[in-house]
């Protein structure tokens, strides 16, 4: 529809008019789907060659609340992660390609410091384990086997040698499939294994997500100092995970607690009482009855 939509243009304006937007190899405009962690969201027209630094900060306005750039990632699901140090790259079908990611369907997907890349590798997996016709076994098991592998990862049951595990899968993956869902399939894996090691070995080694997203590898834990007993959190956590009175300090029993983040979301900016923190990081909790020391003010 994109090229079709660039005939009539085409017909009116010239060859040479239409030649005369974009790179050497990249010829004319491309549309994104500009979205993520970035200010403005929508569909934009660019020319061929535009840098990413430009479409994010220029047209997007860049990072929301001001958060630190991570990544963006292009092409779509089969795409790949491209790192801040890339930010000047041109975008063109030449350059993209070289750093392991794609134009694509025009997808570009913004994240800021608070994104986990194992979970970003995740989540395109799972998308394309439902896209796969199936037909051919490289796609068909080496999406579901690298799913599982990253799986394992995010709840803190990683082994040393998955990356390696997940570096061969991709190679047969990207050999042997059938289609181009196939060969390019690894490609958010691959980058943010290159780009992002150290989050990956994070994971396996530390049993820690950086970014404080896994589930699997995050506690929740109220900071005796700073709880103030307003029974907020008390009364809205759906597994009733938290123990705690009036005058006392409420304490999270890890036991119960889901990690769903409930009590986070509800306590009061102004106390900022409840935390995230790597679950092989909880403090020994403060006796059941500790009276709460008030604020002033």
């Amino acid at each position: 529809m994109e090229t079709w939509a660039n005939v009539p243009l085409i017909i009116n304006n010239g060859a040479d008019w239409f030649r005369s937007l974009g790179t050497e190899g990249s010829k004319g405009t491309k549309i994104f789907s500009l979205v993520g962690k970035v200010n403005n969201t929508g569909l934009v027209e660019v020319p061929m060659g535009i840098t990413l630094r430009d479409i994010i900060y220029k047209i997007g306005g860049g990072i929301r609340e001001g958060k630190k750039f991570k990544a963006v990632q292009t092409g779509g699901p089969s795409g790949g992660v491209i790192p801040e140090q890339f930010l000047d790259t041109p975008v063109d079908f030449d350059e993209l390609s070289k750093l392991g990611s794609m134009t694509g369907s025009g997808g570009m997907i913004v994240m800021d410091e608070d994104t986990c890349m194992v979970d970003t590798a995740r989540y395109f997996l799972n998308f394309l384990t439902e896209e796969s016709c199936g037909k051919c076994v490289p796609c068909r098991e080496g999406i579901y086997q690298m799913l599982k592998v990253l799986d394992r990862i995010r709840r803190g049951e990683g082994k040393e040698e998955d990356i390696g595990l997940l570096e061969e899968i991709a190679e047969v993956l990207t050999d042997a499939s059938l289609c181009a869902l196939g060969t390019t399939a690894a490609n958010p894996v691959l980058t943010s294994i290159k780009y992002f090691r150290d989050e990956y070995e994070a994971h396996i080694r530390e049993k820690y997500c950086p970014a404080g997203v896994c589930k699997g590898l995050i506690a929740y834990y109220i900071e005796p100092s700073q709880c103030q007993a307003c029974l907020i959190c008390f009364r809205d956590c759906p597994v009733e995970a938290i123990n705690g009175g009036k005058s006392l300090v409420h304490i999270i029993d890890q036991n119960k607690c889901t990690n769903c983040g409930t009590c986070l979301e509800v306590c009061p900016p102004r106390f900022g009482a409840v935390v995230k923190l790597p679950s092989t990081k909880i403090p020994e909790p403060v006796p059941l009855g500790t009276q709460v020391i008030r604020k002033r003010g």
